[in-house]
């Protein structure tokens, strides 16, 4: 029986969504555009029966299921939720940061730092309980991130050294300084503790949802302004830790 289950999952979901589509609420945008679209957590309550089923273990459990650590990596190297997501501005966005007086080492080793200083609370305040820092260089930060119910969402930072102002740099007097292209994202309307969930969410892809998050913002826009802050503040301490690359 337990097997049967597992197995009509796919289906079963997809019923739940065709449920969700035809009452889908109306979301307005910050340019006054009002579409058709549904939340991830909208869906959750519409498809709870199912859904509570599949997730109810990983929700207790604060660790990343076994599931998603082996979905996760797939879903976000094609990440359909982004495919129509980073037009609409419902599920993604980019910021870019301007760091002139620190090096793209500096930065990286910043972002990398807040990250694992990041405390269960505050973790839980940015909707990423869960993390797992994939690439961490001075050309590039790459992360993924999970929600206690393991929807998957991505932080992709791009590390350009520039010219620094007054011509000297903090870090190796070299005078760099760097602009950081922040970009986090929904990699998929499903969660990836859900089995096969990369494809149904590849087929789901032309379906806009939104991600909101606290205050009235949109999740991701609140998580870089959280995390922007945190990492200039880190940088303004000069506490960076050395050789934390990965």
């Amino acid at each position: 029986m337990k097997h049967c289950l597992v197995a009509s999952l796919p289906l079963l979901l997809g019923l739940n969504v065709i449920f969700s589509l035809q009452f889908a609420p109306k979301t307005t945008t910050k340019t006054a555009t009002t579409r058709s679209t549904t939340s991830r957590r909208q869906w959750l309550t519409s498809a709870a029966g199912i859904f509570t089923v599949a997730v109810a273990s990983s929700a207790v459990h604060a660790e990343t299921s076994l599931v998603s650590k082996i979905q996760g990596p797939i879903q976000d190297s094609i990440a359909p939720g982004h495919w129509v997501g980073q037009f609409l501005g419902l599920n993604s966005k980019k910021e870019t940061w301007d760091f002139a007086a620190n090096t793209p080492e500096e930065v990286s080793r910043a972002i990398v730092d807040v990250l694992n200083e990041l405390s269960p609370d505050r973790k839980n305040k940015l909707y990423m309980p869960e993390f797992k820092i994939q690439t961490a260089n001075n050309k590039k930060i790459h992360v993924l991130t999970w929600t206690r119910l393991e929807w998957l969402d991505t932080l992709d930072v791009t590390l350009v050294p520039i010219p620094s102002k007054g011509g000297a740099g903090t870090g190796d007097g070299n005078g760099v300084g760097c602009v950081a292209k922040a970009s986090f994202f929904a990699t998929g309307f499903l969660p990836t503790n859900i089995p096969l969930a990369p494809l149904v969410n590849i087929a789901m892809a032309w379906f806009p949802f939104a991600s909101p998050g606290p205050r009235g913002e949109m999740l991701q826009e609140f998580r870089l302004r959280a995390l922007r802050g945190l990492v200039t503040k880190k940088l303004e301490e000069r506490t960076v830790t050395p050789n934390l690359f990965v």
